[in-house]
């Protein structure tokens, strides 16, 4: 008999994701592949969105359980938001932008799951969310039967040690994160902990027609005709954008083009002071620059497809970032830094793995100069990025998530 299984997601990014966000992306997958081989009741919560509301639809096999969110939780979110980021000054303001929304949707989950016997719930990502768990004495009825699906470290409880410490098993990204929430709770029981290694759908990003390149140059104002490095990611200081741009102008590469593709927060208008900072950086070789902002996800596999060279400098612990998984996928030379759990997925052979200490920039710019100049490296990359990635599919992905909670 087939297990029913609840996604608990964060309350701010709707699924499927027409909004981007890489934690809905992973999840999107496990419906995807649940439609074809369908061995899980699935439901999975989401804030509302109208287009979403519509792809939901062509789902057979998944139960998508919308929230909409009321006008007076928006304004007080945007008071929040202006609060912390004009009169407090906040350095993460962003963090701050949904905060009434996501303790909204926690309730509306709450509620469902008191009224909904699931089998096992899966809480994905964000401490908060376990909330939903003290009320309606809902700890007492998933007692042994919940995971907290682990894409980050934990930085913060928000009061819920109790219901992390009874956590039936933390599914996570990386060995890395695996032992930073060991180390942070003090849980010592390995059995505690599993590794789920993210995947993206390899079909998408191996198989991109001439079509739908040239289509996707003309939309971004790519050129051809020119080596192409790319960055892809949110734009925030952890992922080291500003460290490439400043190696890019220094590099000055001959016959080259600097993609940046992505913005602070996926799906949004909002402009940071990060993003203005860099485009004062790349303001003297603007015509080398091409600023794409937030791209539709479905048009991700393009951005790789017309990419040369992908470079992923992440200057935090990053725990196992998609973009470094789909330049792999996509069989990309690939630059990135020993970050976090980022060498649990590449290596010395399918990609240039740089240290992070005051040497990044100029490390930077010799590995940009080596592989603008030096083309049989940057085969030899993607061929070892290609073999690397053989076994990395949806499939796979889904297969895994299913034992784990099956």
């Amino acid at each position: 008999m087939k297990k029913s299984i609840a996604i608990i997601t964060s309350g701010y990014m709707p699924l499927p994701p027409v909004k981007g966000g890489a934690v809905e992306a992973l999840v999107q997958m496990i419906a995807d592949e649940n439609e074809k081989k369908n061995e899980l009741n699935l439901t999975i919560f989401s804030v509302y969105d109208e287009e979403a509301e519509k792809q939901s639809l062509n789902f057979k096999n998944t139960n998508y359980i919308f929230f909409e969110i009321p006008a007076l939780v928006k304004l007080l979110d945007l008071i929040i938001y202006f609060i912390c980021k004009n009169i407090l000054k906040k350095k993460k303001s962003m963090s701050y932008r949904y905060i009434v929304q996501r303790i909204y949707c926690i309730r509306k989950v709450a509620k469902n799951i008191r009224n909904v016997d699931y089998d096992e719930l899966v809480f994905e990502n964000h401490a908060t969310l376990l909330s939903a768990l003290g009320k309606y004495r809902n700890f007492e009825k998933y007692k042994g039967r919940y995971y907290y699906h682990a894409h980050n470290e934990i930085t913060n409880e928000f009061g819920n040690h109790k219901y992390l410490m009874g956590v039936k098993q933390f599914i996570c990204v990386s060995q890395f994160i695996a032992d930073s929430i060991s180390k942070r709770l003090g849980i010592t029981d390995k059995s505690q902990f599993i590794v789920l290694r993210n995947k993206v759908d390899e079909q998408k990003f191996r198989h991109v027609t001439e079509e739908r390149k040239n289509t996707f140059r003309k939309k971004y104002h790519i050129p051809t005709g020119y080596t192409l490095f790319t960055f892809s990611g949110r734009l925030n200081p952890e992922k080291g954008a500003k460290e490439l741009l400043l190696a890019y102008k220094k590099a000055h590469p001959q016959k080259s083009k600097l993609i940046i593709a992505g913005g602070y927060f996926f799906g949004s208008n909002l402009k940071s002071d990060y993003e203005v900072e860099l485009a004062k950086i790349g303001k003297d070789i603007y015509d080398e620059i091409v600023f794409t902002g937030n791209i539709d996800y479905n048009d991700m596999p393009c951005l790789y497809a017309v990419s040369d060279v992908m470079v992923l400098p992440s200057i935090w612990n990053d725990p196992a970032p998609l973009a470094v998984i789909e330049s792999i996928t996509a069989g990309k030379p690939l630059i990135t830094t020993y970050s976090g759990g980022i060498p649990e997925y590449v290596d010395k052979k399918d990609a240039i793995i740089l240290p992070i200490n005051d040497q990044l920039v100029e490390n930077l710019v010799n590995s940009l100069t080596k592989l603008a100049n030096d083309k049989k490296l940057r085969i030899s990359l993607e061929e070892a990025a290609k073999k690397r990635s053989q076994t990395w599919t949806k499939e796979s992905f889904y297969d895994d998530f299913v034992e784990i909670v099956g």
